[in-house]
């Protein structure tokens, strides 16, 4: 085999390669939901959802969150908004706001 097609194969496999191993994007998802706990030294927080339309139903389970210090102000009760990120068939909480305190006050 010539070296030039030796050089043209080895490129179109390059090509390939890379092609094929680029990661999935990211799917995001708007999520609303009550804390049932937080675990900072972990960096979750189980969260009984309402149903995520095209993900799935309704369901208590543990999330794990982007900025583990915005677990530190969550306390069970609270009721929270958040976008759910889905990448690489991993999951975690991004952009978590506080809707109404565990007081069942708005928060401010």
């Amino acid at each position: 085999m010539s070296s030039k097609r030796f050089m043209t194969l080895g490129l179109l496999f390059i090509g390939f390669f890379t092609e094929s191993c680029q990661a999935v994007p990211e799917k995001r998802y708007p999520i609303q939901g009550e804390v049932i706990s937080a675990e900072p030294q972990r960096g979750t927080i189980t969260l009984k959802h309402g149903e995520i339309p095209g993900l799935m139903p309704a369901m208590t389970m543990s999330y794990m969150v982007a900025d583990p210090k915005q677990i530190e102000t969550l306390k069970p009760g609270n009721r929270i908004d958040a976008d759910l990120v889905i990448s690489e068939s991993k999951g975690r909480l991004e952009k978590i706001v506080v809707l109404v305190k565990a007081d069942g006050k708005p928060s401010p």
